[in-house]
């Protein structure tokens, strides 16, 4: 998970702002929710970065700000949370990020409460705030048995049990998916032409891609490179990269047209095995040119509700 704390050495240029949905094949997907099925639909605030957070409880506490990040396969919390809350540590272990393995401090989550929804008995990285930009992390071993609903039209965010449907669009255009180590891979994409490994990422504000695939884009001379750029991962350490537009990136019959993207050596690329051919991390700047995006992590699918109009990409 990268934290989009943004150093951007160059500014961008008109292009890098105007990524959007340009023309689909839509496809039959879910039926709408089962009359008196129950859901968690919580409210969502968006930090600086467009990134979800939502309140969540520690059992009886006051609600915390919790980022949702489909990108981190283990659920964190802030130094400055866990001393509010008096959380038990437990032994250290190693975490996985965008810029490499770390040992970190690990405190023990007995609850971990959203609305109705709640989970139990986790192990949780300790992370500092800042470099989080919340409270905790919301990640994929709190949502694996989960569908969860991205409405960016009406900044809400459902989770739902397995077996509930989900209420999606009847015209939302349903990618299939392929589970590594907890996250979703959509392996049905395409960039300028070329195949492309795509996760799923909504704990990156932006879109990430590994060196492979910002190879063979030069080698097309399809890469309009806009200039140096530094992140910083949920460690506080930082990924330097390169920003630039790609022209054109198809998720199913979706095509998204001028999509920012920072080309970097991200460590995730070798955790998932998707350093050698081209991949890339979809961040919140290519996931919110949608209307909404609902993610069925025991399904392994993603469904894809296109706007009524063009949504530009928000870089």
């Amino acid at each position: 998970m990268i934290s989009a704390v943004l150093s951007i050495l160059l500014a961008a240029s008109g292009d890098a702002a105007a990524a959007q949905v340009t023309q689909y094949e839509a496809g039959p997907a879910h039926s709408a929710a089962a009359e008196g099925a129950t859901s968690t639909q919580l409210e969502v605030k968006n930090d600086l970065d467009q990134r979800m957070t939502v309140p969540v409880r520690v059992g009886e506490s006051r609600p915390f700000r919790f980022l949702v990040d489909t990108g981190a396969d283990r659920t964190s919390v802030s130094f400055e949370t866990a001393r509010e809350l008096g959380l038990a540590e437990r032994p250290s272990a190693t975490l996985h990020s965008a810029t490499g393995r770390s040992l970190v401090r690990m405190a023990h989550l007995p609850e971990l409460r959203m609305s109705r929804r709640a989970v139990h008995n986790i192990n949780a990285p300790l992370l500092d705030a800042e470099d989080i930009g919340a409270d905790g992390i919301l990640g994929i071993d709190s949502l694996r048995s989960q569908k969860v609903v991205f409405d960016f039209a009406k900044d809400t965010l459902t989770i739902l049990s397995a077996n509930v449907p989900a209420a999606i669009d009847a015209n939302a255009i349903v990618v299939r998916a392929r589970r590594r180590e907890g996250r979703l891979v959509i392996a049905n994409a395409e960039i300028d032409g070329g195949k492309v490994g795509v996760v799923l990422d909504t704990g990156a504000a932006l879109s990430i891609g590994n060196a492979a695939l910002r190879a063979k884009l030069a080698k097309k001379g399809m890469l309009k490179v806009i200039g140096p750029i530094s992140l910083v991962s949920v460690t506080g350490e930082p990924l330097n990269g390169e920003l630039a537009i790609v022209r054109r990136l198809e998720i199913g019959g979706a095509t998204l047209d001028r999509l920012a993207v920072v080309f970097a050596e991200a460590h995730t690329f070798r955790q998932l095995k998707l350093d050698r051919k081209p991949a890339m991390l979809l961040g919140m700047n290519g996931l919110r040119v949608f209307e909404q995006v609902a993610i069925d992590f025991a399904g392994r699918r993603l469904s894809l509700v296109l706007p009524r109009k063009p949504r530009p990409d928000p870089v």
